[in-house]
C-alpha cells in the first residue's frame, strides 16, 4: 500500500472513534461490523431531508448514508442513496435534478457514479474516489479523526449537515 494511504484497521479504528463523537453529539451515525470481516465495516447515518422545487413545492426523501473502506484506492469511500416519500429510489438523473447536491450540472456525471456497493452488494451512488488519496495525504497525520476530516471535504459536494462540535 502507498504511504498516502490507509489499511483497514486505521479505517476502522477511525471509524469507531467517530461513532464516540457522533454519540457524543447526538448525530445518529451508527457502525456496522461483522466479526472477522474487517472489509465489511461501515459506518451509516439515515435521515430525511427536503428539497424545495421551482414552484416553492416542497419534496421530503430520506436519505441513507455510508462510509466504507475502498479497498482498491485504499480510502474512505462516500455512497449514498435517496428514495422519495413513495419508497421509489431516485435514479442518478432524478439525484441530480433536486438540490441536495452541491455539484454543477456538467461536474456531476464525473464525481457521481451509481454502482453496486462493494459492501451492501445493491445499487448506491458513489463519490468517486480517486482524488481522495492525494487529498487525505495533506491532512493525515494533522487530524484528530480522518473520518471528520473526510466528511470535512465531501460535504461542499452534498447537504449533509455536521455539528460543529466535531472540529473541537
Amino acid at each position: 500500500m502507498h504511504s498516502n494511504t490507509i489499511t483497514p484497521e486505521e479505517f476502522v479504528n477511525a471509524a469507531k472513534k467517530f461513532i464516540e463523537l457522533s454519540d457524543k453529539y447526538f448525530d445518529s451515525w451508527a457502525i456496522h461490523q461483522k466479526e472477522n470481516e474487517i472489509l465489511n465495516t461501515y459506518i451509516k447515518k439515515e435521515e430525511f431531508v427536503s428539497h424545495r422545487d421551482d414552484d416553492e413545492k416542497v419534496f421530503i426523501f430520506k436519505a441513507e448514508y455510508i462510509i466504507f473502506y475502498n479497498l482498491s484506492y485504499g480510502v474512505p469511500s462516500f455512497s449514498f442513496n435517496i428514495w422519495d416519500s413513495s419508497g421509489k429510489l431516485l435514479t442518478l438523473e432524478e439525484v441530480r435534478q433536486i438540490s441536495l447536491m452541491k455539484i454543477s450540472k456538467e461536474d456531476f456525471y464525473s464525481v457521481i457514479t451509481q454502482q453496486e456497493h462493494p459492501v451492501m452488494h445493491r445499487p448506491y451512488f458513489i463519490i468517486h474516489p480517486c482524488h481522495t488519496e492525494n487529498i487525505l495525504l495533506v491532512f493525515r497525520h494533522k487530524t484528530k479523526n480522518l473520518i471528520v476530516t473526510f466528511l470535512g471535504l465531501i460535504m461542499p459536494l452534498i447537504k449533509l449537515n455536521l455539528p460543529l462540535e466535531y472540529g473541537l
